[in-house]
This record gives C-alpha cells, sequence and structure tokens, in this order.
C-alpha cells in the first residue's frame, strides 16, 4: 500500500469504520503504546535521515484533513473525540508512507488498526 491508496481509503470511512478505529486504538495495552512510541521513533528518524520531514508534515496534514472532512461528510459533528483520535492516528501512518524505507515494520504495526477499512479497501 502507498500513500496514494491510503488517502483514498480515508475518502471511503464509514461512521462505524471511525467508531471502530478509535475503539481499536484506545484498546491498546501498555506495551501497544509503547511499541506505537518506538515505531513514531523509526518514523521521525527515517524521516530525518531523509530529509523528508516537510513532506510528511503536508501528508500528515492531509490524512488528518481527510478523516475531518469525510466524518463532516457523513454527518458527523467536530470536535469529535473519535475523530480526533482517528485523525492523528491517519497522519501518524501518513508519515510513515513518506518515512517508506526502513519503517515497513513499524507501519505495519500501525496499520493493524485499520484492518476493517484495509480488508473493504
Amino acid at each position: 500500500m502507498a500513500l496514494v491508496e491510503f488517502n483514498e481509503l480515508l475518502r471511503r470511512l464509514t461512521v462505524d469504520d471511525v467508531h471502530a478505529i478509535a475503539r481499536s486504538l484506545e484498546s491498546d495495552t501498555a506495551g501497544d503504546e509503547v511499541d506505537a512510541w518506538r515505531a513514531t521513533m523509526a518514523i521521525d528518524r527515517a524521516l530525518r535521515h531523509s530529509h523528508r520531514t516537510r513532506e510528511a508534515a503536508r501528508a500528515a496534514w492531509e490524512a488528518a484533513q481527510t478523516v475531518q472532512r469525510t466524518a463532516t461528510s457523513l454527518g458527523m459533528q467536530l470536535p469529535d473525540p473519535d475523530v480526533t483520535h482517528v485523525a492523528r492516528a491517519a497522519a501518524e501512518v501518513a508519515r510513515g508512507f513518506v518515512a517508506a524505507d526502513g519503517v515497513e515494520s513499524e507501519v505495519s504495526r500501525l496499520l493493524m488498526h485499520w484492518f476493517p477499512l484495509l480488508v473493504r479497501g
């Protein structure tokens, strides 16, 4: 999967998807949270080394905005805690896609919360 495909999936989110992804993110154990933190640090390192931090920031912003626009188009009222949580998670996944080489396993770890959407996509 690539960033373009991920953003397309974000446009297909349903209200149920938003809630399911948010629940998945919230059900992380302490170990899962440590793994997510390690993934973020690995992505940060890869972005710095490849000098792609600005590109990643733009991709993260676009992913978060896509989640928010999609949620609004579905009738969800913002601010909504689930939409916020999902938008932030989408932003981190987008950063991982920009970082690309060397962080594939970290991005896969972050994508596990998006499984219902990925299966449909």
